[in-house]
């Protein structure tokens, strides 16, 4: 047993009154995540639970502590949090099992499943913004993605590009930026993967990682599944769930007019999104030693090449992307993996 799993164990005996149960029978950790948290699942005599490590006397559990009680007043359906001690960084939340929609997906759930993800991503933007929350300005979109030269182009794949291919890089993050913040704004969970969503017994589905709530584009959760990493659409099945988007969108206050804007608004939120993640997932290995990601970045890169070639004033990001940075990047992976 590591420390981290000692830590947990001991300060969760040490509450057992509050939880409902009267021993702990088995201690585990469970599947690697992104997060810097870590996470374990308590196996109690009445049930299991999660237990939660992060950054003693950080402020990162009791923000999330905050959003999981804003959102489950709201209907939303995300963990409960049952336990909390924020200067030992450690909590105890409800446990949604181990059926997460990515591995649960298959050729005959995909439709059901790709369904009531939209659906709850309706009922997030239905909530009113809570107080507090970051707003993705201009500004701030642009910083996320010049994690992408950072982490990315010069941290992982050590890069050397011309002043005129830095211009090209520079124009998009500017251009892509100005069309996110034309978009109208709502309350996005903004990492509604697949690999965040559980399906719980009793048949629903269950949010996690909601930690970075934040408000901006209306299209950041759409894309997020749309163009989903392990879970690459055929044109036909893309068109039928953009069309469900729509008819969603028609009966809340969001007002997107057609199917080309909505369509043209979710490739720019992608954009937006596959620069930012090519940074981050860089990030996660080069300073986190987190590496389990790294195949991530082939089809998001994918995404970033075919998509922009869609748009004129993109398509030398494209043309980029595609005869110089794709071949490095596949030569860099085949060394490390």
């Amino acid at each position: 047993m590591s420390n981290l799993q000692k830590e947990l164990l001991d300060w969760t005996n040490s509450i057992l009154s509050t939880l409902d149960c009267s021993k702990i029978v088995d201690i585990a950790p469970l599947r690697e995540q992104a997060s810097l948290r870590n996470y374990y699942r308590l196996t109690t005599d009445i049930g299991t639970k999660v237990g939660v490590v992060s950054v003693p006397e950080s402020n990162v559990n009791s923000i999330f502590e905050e959003l999981s009680f804003s959102l489950l007043r709201n209907n939303i359906k995300v963990p409960r949090i049952e336990a909390s001690d924020h200067i030992k960084g450690f909590m105890i939340v409800e446990d949604f099992g181990d059926k997460v929609l990515q591995l649960e997906m298959n050729l005959e759930n995909q439709k059901e499943f790709y369904k009531e993800a939209i659906n709850q991503i309706h009922k997030i933007q239905d909530v009113q913004p809570f107080q507090g929350l970051n707003i993705l300005s201009e500004e701030t979109l642009k910083q996320q993605m010049k994690l992408f030269e950072e982490w990315f182009l010069s941290g992982l794949l050590d890069l050397e590009y011309s002043d005129d291919e830095k211009d090209i890089v520079c124009d998009a993050y500017n251009f892509i930026a100005k069309e996110c913040v034309h978009q109208p704004f709502v309350l996005c969970h903004f990492d509604f993967e697949f690999r965040n969503l559980m399906l719980i017994s009793d048949g629903s589905i269950g949010i996690l990682d909601f930690q970075d709530l934040c408000v901006g584009p209306y299209a950041l959760d759409f894309v997020s599944i749309l163009k989903d990493i392990e879970n690459p659409l055929i044109d036909h099945d893309l068109s039928d769930y953009l069309k469900q988007c729509l008819a969603g969108l028609g009966s809340s206050e969001i007002s997107i007019s057609s199917y080309e804007e909505l369509k043209r608004d979710i490739d720019f939120a992608g954009f937006q999104r596959q620069l930012r993640i090519l940074g981050t997932l860089s990030r996660l290995h080069l300073r986190d030693k987190k590496s389990f990601r790294l195949h991530d970045l082939i089809q998001t890169l994918r995404f970033l090449i075919d998509d922009t070639a869609n748009y004129r004033e993109l398509k030398g990001l494209s043309d980029f992307l595609k005869k110089k940075v794709q071949p490095k990047l596949l030569q860099t992976l085949k060394a490390i993996i």
